[in-house]
């Protein structure tokens, strides 16, 4: 196999040197200086291995590399190389890193391809800095308005366009970065499992069958900040027992909604935060998904329900907005089975398994083919600076990767 393991890993290690945090862990939102760093040396090796390297208009990187005959839609392979706040080397970055080699070695091996083949490393997949993921590839497919690009801020403030402008961009072209479905064959996302199935089973790969949709929802709760001494407790309006309230509900609703619904307040806010006085007010966020709509929907509906009902009890205020939106996806049964063939073509045993996170992938599904591979993943630890997957079992991904390019492009 013309993999080579050891530039692929060496990648991998260098990539986590941008946003490198003290504890191991790597930090690097969107457009940050330790971003566009690391931007810039996947496009340096975008140019070793033989691809015409772009910025579409809103900084999704893009490695092509032409087919013959000319005119035919491209195999889009991608993912992201943002993380989350103390994050892990691989989620995202495995994923741009292993489509790179990928087009590497087919380059180097002198292997010809009917169609194009692209790489893309989108912007904002994690919804780190705005609070709103699948970004580029939300771009990519059109749906971005330009009020959403002109009024969301990140919690510094700065809007989107006005990142946009910061990272050299035109943010008035912003709709240039559109794509229809007539440029793409297909598109294939490997990305790291973030769960323990495969480690359970002692697979090194998956093929994915469908991805969950997340849902995030905000909550303001506007109680009245009191002495914490003088102030009977029936007297209170306490903003953070509420609160706390509301997200028993929701934990007990995902675990009774279905085997796959899951419920995580991720962000929670008191205020003013002093010891001695009572919360006035919370700021906390839901991210609530399903694999099925309608389960993760009977979720949101509880959650809504709970939160009127606990604040107008509590003689408070509140104010719910929704965030995001993603539709669960199946992915189309031909792509599945192309990637378990090409397991089985890299020697490897087949099991199939859903996403429980979101992916560019759900996105790009609404104009191509989509297929995913999953890598396994140590304890299933992600978003962590303890997020590990063996070099043998990243080979073994991009192993399977290249086998299914090659079908794709048959």
């Amino acid at each position: 196999m013309p993999i080579n393991g050891t530039r692929l890993n060496d990648r991998i290690a260098r990539l986590a040197g941008f946003g490198q945090t003290a504890d191991g862990g790597v930090t690097r939102p969107t457009f940050t200086p330790a971003y566009l760093q690391a931007a810039q040396a996947v496009a340096d090796w975008m140019s070793e291995a033989g691809l015409a390297v772009r910025r579409d208009a809103v900084g999704n990187l893009i490695g092509r590399r032409e087919g013959d005959p000319a005119g035919l839609p491209a195999v889009a392979l991608g993912s992201h190389i943002d993380t989350v706040l103390g994050g892990g080397r691989y989620d995202g970055a495995l994923g741009v890193l292993s489509a790179l080699e990928v087009a590497q070695a087919l380059h180097e091996d002198g292997v010809s391809l009917r169609h194009p083949l692209e790489v893309i490393s989108f912007i904002e997949e994690e919804g780190t800095r705005w609070a709103t993921g699948m970004l580029g590839s939300r771009f990519m497919v059109g749906h971005i308005s330009e009020e959403f690009v002109r009024e969301r801020a990140d919690r510094q403030g700065v809007t989107i366009r006005e990142a946009l402008a910061g990272a050299g961009l035109d943010p008035a072209r912003f709709r240039e970065a559109a794509r229809t479905s007539d440029e793409f064959h297909a598109y294939v996302e490997l990305h790291i499992e973030q769960s323990t199935v495969l480690e359970s089973l002692g697979l090194p790969v998956g093929a994915v069958t469908g991805i969950a949709g997340p849902l995030f929802l905000a909550l303001r709760l506007h109680g009245r900040a009191d002495h914490a001494g003088a102030t009977p407790m029936h007297l209170r309006r306490d903003a953070l027992v509420a609160a706390s309230q509301i997200v028993l509900v929701a934990q007990e609703a995902a675990a009774t909604a279905s085997s796959t619904a899951v419920a995580t307040v991720g962000r929670l806010e008191v205020s003013p935060g002093a010891i001695n006085v009572i919360p006035g007010e919370v700021f906390m966020t839901f991210d609530l998904r399903d694999i099925v709509e309608a389960q993760r929907d009977r979720l949101e509906h509880t959650v809504r329900a709970a939160s009127e009902r606990i604040a107008t009890a509590a003689g408070l205020r509140y104010e719910l907005e929704e965030l995001t939106r993603h539709v669960p996806v199946p992915l189309p049964e031909h792509m599945v089975d192309t990637v378990s063939r090409s397991i089985e073509a890299a020697g490897l045993p087949v099991h199939r398994l859903p996403s429980g996170a979101g992916h560019d992938a759900q996105i790009m599904a609404e104009v191509t083919d989509t297929a995913m591979i999953f890598v396994r993943s140590r304890e299933g630890i992600s978003h962590n600076p303890r997020e590990y997957s063996s070099p043998e079992d990243i080979v073994a991904g991009a192993e399977v990767l290249y086998h299914t390019v090659v079908a794709l492009d048959r």
